[in-house]
């Protein structure tokens, strides 16, 4: 959820809140005012009342005359003034015709000698009616404000939160192993220009840190190429120096192999750090029926020499986007892995369409579980001698370039590439 969306919701649930209390207190006010004002109107009334009693006592005129529907009049044989006393009563509505709740007055005068109990009756609000019409208000009220928080938060939102937007733009398309630092948009906004202080200095550092992690890798790699070649180059004058025992040619023979592995183990994690630090295009269009029948062309001696039969079924013009080098790499060590793990005389299948790869070979049931087949170093018991990368740089390939790679076994060794 955007920002923006997740505050208008807390906006609008505190605003539910305000607006529930203040219909409340809205409630109550309203009532109160109303019965002070009808009071008031009553106690009006009937000081007009005592005026008109007042007269019509004096011209010895008939009381009763005043009686209607809100007052009526009572002569009392006898009584004392009393002030006047305000209560709900249930009186027939005038014009309703049905019962209904008003506000009464009761009040006794002594005019002229002579008692008069003074009943006033007036219709008033019923609360059921000012509930309905705070709910109405209300109600109206808050989906104008939500409206205009939705829409005036989005117009708004467009303008404060632009420079956040043009930084998460810019930050997409960073690349750490980029040589140019990362320019961010101006902004009189104090704490979007933090942000982009911060993300300026940690960009610049991370772009140094990966130069610097680079070089190190890069010299690391030649500096450890020379060593190892003049070691080889060593162990190979030594072999052709003078005839050696048994034991001396099988020492000298293990040292190269293993200046092999080391050799080819450095290779393997220069190519890994390349495809981590994103240092290869892959929207590069390549013809993979092209690198797939190069393989089966340089391996097929070594398919020989294990006298492996091979059967291949290549659909021509198969392209998709793959990173030339990387792609061969990939196709390299499929075909490397279908021969040092296979038996002798065993099988070997190669398929290739538009919609993926699929090499298949015979051999032992692997030692290790099948989620760990693509981890770097992983290795098979029955070759300790492997740099267990091969099927790591297979999976970092794969992933790189967003193609589905999977391995099973069910008698034979299945590697697919989902195009």
């Amino acid at each position: 959820m955007r920002l923006l969306s997740k505050t208008t919701m807390f906006y609008l649930l505190i605003s539910v809140v305000v607006f529930g209390i203040g219909g409340i207190v809205a409630y109550n006010l309203i009532s109160d005012e109303i019965s002070k004002e009808t009071d008031y109107y009553l106690d009006t009334l009937l000081d007009r009342i005592d005026r008109r009693l007042e007269s019509w006592v004096e011209r010895d005129i008939d009381v009763t005359r005043m009686n209607s529907d809100r007052v009526h009049i009572l002569e009392l044989p006898s009584g004392v003034q009393t002030d006047p006393v305000f209560s709900d009563t249930l009186a027939l509505h005038p014009y309703l015709n049905q019962m209904e709740i008003m506000r009464k007055l009761t009040a006794v005068r002594e005019i002229g000698g002579r008692t008069f109990q003074v009943v006033i009756n007036d219709v008033i609000v019923e609360k059921d009616d000012i509930y309905e019409s705070v709910v109405k208000i209300i109600t109206r009220l808050f989906a104008l404000l939500a409206l205009f928080l939705v829409i005036g938060g989005a117009i708004i939102s467009r303008y404060l939160m632009r420079p956040f937007y043009s930084t998460l733009d810019r930050m997409d398309g960073f690349e750490v192993q980029g040589n140019e630092p990362m320019t961010l948009p101006n902004t009189n906004i104090k704490e979007f220009k933090q942000l982009n202080q911060f993300l300026a200095r940690m960009t610049g550092r991370a772009q140094a840190e990966y130069q610097s992690l680079k070089r190190f890798s890069e010299n690391a790699s030649h500096e450890l190429q020379t060593p190892l070649a003049i070691a080889h180059g060593k162990l190979e004058l030594l072999l052709s120096g003078g005839p050696l025992s048994e034991e001396q040619y099988k020492n000298v023979d293990s040292a190269q192999q293993a200046l092999s592995r080391i050799s080819k183990l450095g290779k393997s994690l220069s190519i890994l750090t390349k495809i981590d630090n994103q240092e290869f295009d892959p929207s590069e269009e390549t013809n993979v029926t092209e690198l797939v029948t190069r393989c089966v062309e340089d391996f097929r001696e070594l398919f020989g020499l294990k006298s492996l039969n091979l059967t291949t079924d290549i659909s021509p013009t198969v392209s998709i986007k793959l990173n030339r080098h990387l792609g061969s790499i990939m196709f390299n060590n499929l075909f490397h892995n279908s021969i040092k793990h296979n038996v002798e005389g065993g099988q070997v299948s190669v398929s290739l369409t538009h919609e993926g790869f699929e090499i298949t070979n015979t051999g032992h049931e692997p030692t290790r579980p099948r989620t760990e087949m693509f981890q770097r170093f992983a290795k098979d018991n029955g070759h300790p001698d492997s740099s267990g990368l091969g099927l790591a740089i297979v999976k970092e390939i794969c992933d790189y370039h967003k193609l589905d790679l999977d391995y099973s076994f069910s008698d034979v060794h299945k590697v697919s590439i989902d195009f």
